[in-house]
């Protein structure tokens, strides 16, 4: 790709670039995914999903960085009880690898505008995710803490799973280009409708856990205000950050549902991996997360809990 062509498809929305009957056949191919992995976690005799979301920039040894995240090194570390064992299947993503759109926030303007699979990027790479979230029991995700909060990477990937979670179906056949007048008939869906919008809550029932580190969790120099203005902490607020935004989704938690990682703020960084080598503690509490989860997983796959119409009640 030449630097011409890469300004071409950089700048401006993607549909200035690509024949809409192109658009429409990607789209079919997502739904097709998505619905057979629907289907798949429906089985009965299938083997327990977990999937692996690292957030981090460093995820993957394409970062200038070549080398794995403090936060990907710690949820690794948590799931080696699973592997091997016949009863789990694991799926790791590395958000690193993935050039994810920002969500164009529809839902905002009317809920029937939020379509499922998300049709507002039918070529997008997370319709490659769509289905591994589907699919999965369990959701673990690693991040470290930016700016006091979860990754950028991280957000993009949680905004954009919004189209799972009550976004209105868009059959093959529908598929069009969301012009004023595909906003216009959805406004007018939603004002017919009124109370009676469906709502597909299709990640309900899931388990998610996370496994943060931070870099200033433990400094105190005058300079840092974020635990003077806040009673929690860098890792608790993206914690809680992530535990609200997935509960919002139908994602349950068990108990512990995270665990945090803090750098030496008097070391340099370089020796941060040959720190948490040694940190046995931090690695012992993340293992007890993933198996909590996990555990949490198993017995949801026995008795589904009754949905509560989006009310977050009882997901701790």
């Amino acid at each position: 790709m030449t630097v011409k062509e890469y300004k071409k498809i950089a700048y401006g929305e993607w549909f200035d670039y690509v024949d809409p009957a192109d658009a429409k056949r990607a789209h079919a191919r997502n739904v097709q995914r998505c619905h057979a992995a629907i289907k798949k976690h429906k089985a009965k005799d299938r083997k327990l999903n977990i999937l692996l979301v690292h957030g981090s920039g460093r995820s993957s040894f394409k970062s200038l960085a070549h080398e794995f995240s403090n936060s990907q090194f710690l949820l690794k570390s948590a799931v080696r009880q699973f592997e091997g064992d016949e009863k789990y299947e694991i799926t790791e993503i590395r958000l690193r690898d993935y050039n994810i759109s920002p969500c164009n926030c529809c839902y905002s303007t009317t809920s029937s505008l939020c379509g499922f699979p998300c049709n507002c990027f039918p070529l997008d790479p997370m319709q490659e995710i769509y289905p591994l979230v589907l699919n999965c029991d369990v959701m673990f995700c690693s991040t470290g803490v930016n700016q006091s909060a979860m990754s950028s990477r991280l957000k993009l990937f949680a905004d954009r799973l919004i189209s799972l979670d009550g976004g209105f179906f868009v059959a093959p056949a529908q598929y069009r280009e969301k012009d004023a007048d595909w906003r216009d008939r959805c406004l007018a869906l939603s004002t017919k409708l009124g109370k009676d919008l469906p709502y597909d809550p299709r990640t309900w029932g899931r388990v998610a856990a996370y496994f943060i580190a931070s870099k200033d969790q433990n400094n105190e120099l005058k300079t840092i205000s974020k635990p003077k203005a806040s009673p929690l902490s860098y890792i608790e607020s993206v914690a809680w950050s992530l535990w609200d935004g997935f509960s919002d989704y139908g994602f349950f938690h068990a108990d512990p549902w995270y665990v945090g990682a803090a750098a030496n703020p008097n070391e340099e960084m370089a020796f941060d991996k040959a720190r948490y080598e040694k940190a046995t503690e931090v690695k012992r509490q993340a293992v007890h997360v993933a198996a909590a989860a996990v555990a949490l997983a198993t017995e949801y796959r026995k008795h589904p809990p009754p949905f509560d119409g989006g009310a977050r009640h009882n997901r701790t």
